[in-house]
Parts: C-alpha cells; sequence; structure tokens
C-alpha cells in the first residue's frame, strides 16, 4: 500500500528555504543543528522539515496523551501547535502527565502546557483554546490542518469525529486504560477509498452509558508516553508524506503482556453510503446561484456578470457548489486564454503562501477565521477561495456570500490540487 501525499502538501520547497523562519528569513545555523537528526533520514530531507514548519496541529486533550504529543511534536518542527483543554492539573495528574509540576496544580492545563512549548521550541506559535470542545466550540478546527484526539471521553470522541470529517480533516487517535492502549488515524475524505473514521471503529458509545475514565479503573503512568509517542508520529507521518500511516489499521499495545498487534479497520457499506449522502449535503447549493458552468467544449468557465446589473455586495446569497481540482485547472487555461474571468483567492497564512500557491492568486491571511479585513474585489467577478485543505475557506467563503460575492471554495484545498499532480505524474 502506498503511502498518502503529505497534508501540507502546499509546502514544495528547496532545501535552501525548507527551514525558513516565519517571515521568510533563513533560522540561524543552530536551528539547522537542531533538526539534523530528522532531516538526515531517508525520505525526510528538509522539505519534510519544511512541511512540519507550515503545518498547523490541533491538539484536544492536554493530559496523559496530550502532554507528550506536544512536546514531541514542537520539539518535531510543527510551526502551529493548539491546544484544546478547558481542566485544572490535579495531584493525581502528575503520575503520567509528564507537563506538569506540584507547583502547577490547579493552574488551567492548556495554559501551563503552552508555557513548558514556548520554553522548550521559542519558534513554534501555540494557540491556547481552554475551553470545552463542544458543538458551539468546535468551529475552532477551521484553522488547522491535522486534529490529535488524546481525550478522554466518548462524548468528546465522538464530536471530534464528526467535527473534523464536516471538514475533511484527518485525526489521529488515542486511549489508554488500565494496562493497554490503542492509537488509529481516521480520515473521512482519504483519497483511493481508504476513508474511515471514529465511528467506524466504535459505531455507538457503550449502552450503558458509562464512559470509563482513568479515575475509574487507573492507568500504568508509562503507557501513557508510549501511546502519546506513537500519536506524534502519526502526526509527523500525515503531515510529511514520509511512510505509512495508520490509516484503516488500529494497533493495540498490551503493555503487561509486552505485547503489539494490528487490527483492520474498513468502513462498512452502509457506512459508506451514509457518508457520501452527508457529503453531498454539505457540497448542495442553489444552481442557481454559481457562475461556475460546465462547457462542452472547454471544460467548466466561469462567467462574469452582466454590466448592466453587478452583483451588489448588500445581497447575501448562498456559497457556490465546489470546484475540483480538474476543474480549476480547466479554469485557469481558460483564464489565461481570456474567456473566463474569476478571482482565485488564498486565505492560507503568508509563509504557507510564500512556499507554494496557486498561479495569478490573491491573497487574504486569515479571512473569515481570525479577520473579516480583505483586498478590495470586484462583485462583479466570481472567486473561488482556497486554503491548505478547505476549512479557512468555507468560513471565508461564507463571509464572502454574505456580502453578496458569487464565491465557491477550491475542494480538497492544496491538498486537493497536490493530489492531482501527483496523480498525473503516475500516469
Amino acid at each position: 500500500m502506498s503511502s498518502l501525499p503529505p497534508l501540507v502538501s502546499s509546502v514544495r520547497v528547496s532545501a535552501a528555504r525548507a527551514v525558513a523562519g516565519p517571515e521568510g528569513s533563513a533560522t540561524a545555523p543552530e536551528d539547522d543543528v537542531r533538526w539534523s537528526r530528522s532531516v538526515r533520514l531517508p525520505g525526510f530531507g528538509l522539505d519534510a522539515q519544511g512541511r512540519l514548519r507550515a503545518a498547523r496541529v490541533l491538539v484536544v486533550g492536554a493530559g496523559g496523551l496530550g502532554a507528550p504529543v506536544v512536546q514531541y511534536l514542537a520539539a518535531s518542527g510543527v510551526g502551529t501547535l493548539g491546544m484544546v483543554d478547558d481542566d485544572v492539573v490535579d495531584r493525581s495528574n502528575l503520575q503520567r502527565q509528564v507537563l506538569f509540576s506540584p507547583s502547577d496544580v490547579g493552574r488551567p492545563k492548556a495554559h501551563v502546557a503552552a508555557e513548558r512549548v514556548r520554553a522548550a521550541a521559542p519558534e513554534v506559535e501555540v494557540v491556547v483554546h481552554p475551553v470545552r470542545l463542544t458543538a458551539v466550540t468546535a468551529s475552532l478546527l477551521d484553522g488547522y490542518d491535522l486534529v490529535v484526539d488524546g481525550s478522554d471521553s466518548f462524548d468528546t470522541c465522538y464530536l471530534v469525529a464528526d467535527e473534523a470529517a464536516a471538514r475533511g480533516l484527518p485525526v489521529v487517535w488515542g486511549s489508554v486504560s488500565r494496562f493497554d492502549g490503542q492509537v488509529s488515524v481516521f480520515w473521512d475524505a482519504a483519497p483511493d477509498g481508504r476513508a474511515v473514521d471514529y465511528r467506524d471503529l466504535h459505531p455507538a458509545p457503550p449502552a450503558s452509558g458509562w464512559d470509563e475514565s482513568c479515575a475509574d479503573v487507573g492507568v500504568l503512568g508509562p503507557l501513557c508516553g508510549t501511546v502519546g509517542g506513537v500519536m506524534a508520529s502519526e502526526a509527523v507521518k500525515l503531515l510529511t508524506g514520509v511512510g505509512e500511516p495508520l490509516l484503516g489499521r488500529v494497533v493495540t499495545l498490551d503493555a503487561l503482556g509486552g505485547s503489539w498487534r494490528e487490527s483492520r479497520l474498513r468502513r462498512a457499506p452502509h457506512r459508506a453510503a451514509e457518508r457520501e449522502r452527508a457529503a453531498a449535503a454539505r457540497r448542495r447549493a442553489d444552481p442557481e446561484e454559481s457562475r461556475v458552468e460546465p462547457s462542452a467544449s472547454a471544460g467548466p468557465v466561469v462567467t462574469t456578470a452582466s454590466p448592466a446589473a453587478p452583483a451588489a455586495p448588500s445581497e447575501a446569497r448562498a456559497v457556490g457548489p465546489d470546484v475540483s481540482a480538474d476543474d480549476l485547472a480547466e479554469l485557469l487555461t481558460a483564464r489565461e486564454e481570456g474567456v473566463a474571468e474569476f478571482t482565485l483567492l488564498d486565505v492560507r497564512e503568508p509563509d504557507e503562501h510564500d512556499f507554494a500557491h496557486l498561479p495569478g492568486d490573491v491573497t487574504a491571511p486569515g479571512l473569515g477565521v481570525r479577520t473579516r479585513q480583505r483586498p478590495e474585489l470586484d462583485p462583479a467577478v466570481p472567486v473561488i477561495v482556497y486554503c491548505a485543505r478547505g476549512p479557512r475557506a468555507r468560513a471565508a467563503a461564507d463571509l464572502l456570500a454574505g456580502e453578496g460575492f458569487d464565491v465557491a471554495v477550491l475542494d480538497g484545498g492544496m491538498l486537493g490540487w497536490q493530489l492531482r499532480a501527483d496523480a498525473a505524474a503516475r500516469r
């Protein structure tokens, strides 16, 4: 089975720029040495290190699993780490949650974890979310490329699974109880028919409704570090495209017996149909609102609004159907030939755009996620928004549609574009 392409596929950089700083300047020589043991790995190199630098990872839970995950991801060079946890440090946590010390008891876990990461890896941007992840707060997933679920409740696992699936985000999942641990990778939008998520492993919570926790049954402290380390490795593999991730496989560790076993996980046909219906519902929009139209001869062509009746920014409208990577390739060609007009809007951060971007785009960093500021756009010209994977672009598209723009989202973002390029190269 072939490896998946890197999630941060927009980062195709030269060796000289792979470890560039956040403003594009070269890092100091000591920073090059810092990652020298990674870049020397076969198949890794400076390109993979650059992808890590551009990556944005959200870690749910800063406890037994989240603690080693954030430490290793920060040390590995992940550019942005978000941490979600609304709990405070308890004395009973110190047996396994190695980020904390007795002096931290009573302090918010997310804030303490952020302090430790900043001290160990000051170049990492740390974003603290000291809240409980709920349907209300789930929008914070929009700014990330990957979710690592180190939570300790079924409710949170199902919520992460559903919200990540709605955004096309992969999830690295792990759990520990007593002497046992499990790790897997879920990705509802995985290519090549490999889609699977947490509900494929656990279709429903326990019938009794009882949610076992470490407080109830105990856990071997070092097991958390072992499982958390594997989770961090899976995240690095997904972000760089190095190796084969645990997608469709569940690894179970029996720490007491000192054994590992692997189980295959496959989506049942009824689940595949259910997820396809959900995806279709997300893509569905009023066709009358879209100007992305198929052409019998030259593929889809974006037509402009009539000069006599330009789109009025004050008139809210729906976001149009997603534009596929194949469609965009044809649209770019049509634009070069002067038979299509549209604005290609990149809402990623400047460092992501500097590493790689689509031709002829306009930048609007953070639009819809952290800012409403945008460049001047002609309301009579359709807009196609893209980001690394899609979630940030959808937030920006909703904002622009509310202002009356004719807007659509590049399906899969830069990852979808790169998947198309990789498939073309294999042909």
